[in-house]
């Protein structure tokens, strides 16, 4: 039988892949929208695929996202319990859902005419690289839960992300409600933006 490690292989590889491919399209995408001497060299149709692949491929990892914390968690569980940095894993999983799915929602209010505005150009390319960051730490946790390293291992400060966060359960059920209250105040009580 195959074990829950192969499937959290699988489901985050699968995740880290579809980010690396939306982040790529849309910075490139940002950087002909910004610059348009190079904009020139990019023809209008690869750009509007690159516009695509990025959008479709945050979907699909936002989609694989709650895979891999499942298989994550279950795989941990085997692995003989918890550990304070699944804590932090936890956090960087909700940075990760929360800028791809900001990546996501300007794509689809504002469409392929986002490239348009400088300024929402730059916040979109902004969120995918912080988003991807997000992934990158999320795997680094998960390397160094699993196999004691990492690749950002190589760099030359520590980072502070395997180390718990000191937050109480009070501080935990106050941070929960103010983002509740945030997230249903920008779905609901926001005008949407109309790009002409």
């Amino acid at each position: 039988m195959v074990s829950m490690s192969v499937f959290h292989v699988i489901s985050t590889e699968m995740v880290v892949g579809s980010f690396a491919i939306a982040t790529l399209g849309t910075i490139i995408c940002s950087i002909t929208a910004l610059f348009p001497a190079l904009g020139e060299r990019l023809s209008s149709k690869v750009h509007s695929h690159l516009d695509s692949a990025a959008y479709i491929a945050s979907i699909f990892g936002v989609l694989m996202i709650p895979a891999a914390i499942v298989t994550g968690y279950l795989t941990t569980e085997s692995m003989g319990g918890q550990s304070s940095m699944s804590l932090n894993k936890m956090v960087f999983s909700g940075l990760c859902i929360g800028f791809w799915s900001g990546v996501i929602s300007g794509r689809r209010l504002c469409g392929y005419r986002l490239w348009e505005h400088r300024g929402l150009t730059i916040l979109q390319a902004i969120s995918a690289s912080l988003g991807f960051l997000m992934t990158i730490m999320l795997g680094s946790i998960g390397g160094q839960l699993g196999r004691g390293e990492t690749a950002l291992d190589l760099l030359p400060f520590e980072l502070g992300i395997y180390t718990p966060p000191a937050i109480g359960v009070v501080s935990s059920l106050v941070l929960f409600v103010f983002s509740a209250l945030t997230l249903g105040f920008v779905l609901f009580s926001q005008p949407r933006p109309i790009i002409e």
